[in-house]
């Protein structure tokens, strides 16, 4: 709809604009929740393209194998996504971006560098999903992911080709690229096929 497109337009370009539009629209989304109307939120259109992907079921799927007790979980370029919500055995979720995070009920939001954060306590379980593809320098921060908790759970595009996406410089990703920037081997890896396929891999600190 034109309202959701000017939203996202303003979260892209105007991160100020989109706070101080953000009120207004949510008092208007509440009141046609009470006129019998679904909610829509202005930031959920990135999510609802997405949310059908196998890629976040097997995300859940490996944590609740690695990390069944819960705890604390970090979501590390978290952008629009609303993965955290499926971890709801956790009892603190923390979502991250460089970028504005839109709220969630229940996740705290985090708007910073990640390569800048310093966490008070480490934590159970990490997860930054399809992030290293897009750095200039995935290594350091790969290294930084492993130390920021227990458990990881890292997905990258599996061997897309050079050029498929211009804004993942480090194409193609495989297993040994994967390994190269973690310097670590992972205790589990699936490949899951969402039209391209993604490499989802879980490391142990």
């Amino acid at each position: 709809m034109i309202v959701s497109s000017l939203s996202n337009w303003l979260r892209r370009h105007s991160r100020l604009a989109y706070r101080v539009a953000r009120p207004p629209w949510r008092v208007f989304t509440k009141l046609l929740s009470q006129l019998g109307y679904r909610e829509v939120r202005p930031e959920s259109a990135y999510w609802e393209r997405r949310r059908h992907y196998n890629y976040y079921r097997e995300v859940e799927r490996l944590a609740r194998i690695h990390a069944p007790s819960g705890g604390q979980v970090i979501d590390v370029g978290a952008n629009e996504t609303e993965v955290l919500q499926r971890l709801d055995w956790f009892g603190r979720r923390v979502a991250l971006d460089l970028r504005y995070v839109p709220p969630q009920p229940g996740i705290e939001t985090v708007v910073m560098d990640f390569m800048a954060y310093q966490p008070a306590s480490e934590f159970d379980l990490v997860i930054c999903l399809q992030v290293l593809e897009h750095l200039q320098e995935p290594a350091i921060f790969a290294r930084k992911l492993l130390a920021t908790g227990r458990t990881i759970i890292i997905s990258v595009p599996y061997k897309w080709p050079v050029g498929k996406s211009k804004r993942h410089p480090q194409d193609p990703v495989d297993e040994a690229k994967l390994e190269m920037w973690t310097q670590r081997k992972p205790v589990e890896v699936s490949v899951i096929a969402d039209g391209s396929e993604r490499l989802v891999a879980v490391f142990k600190s």
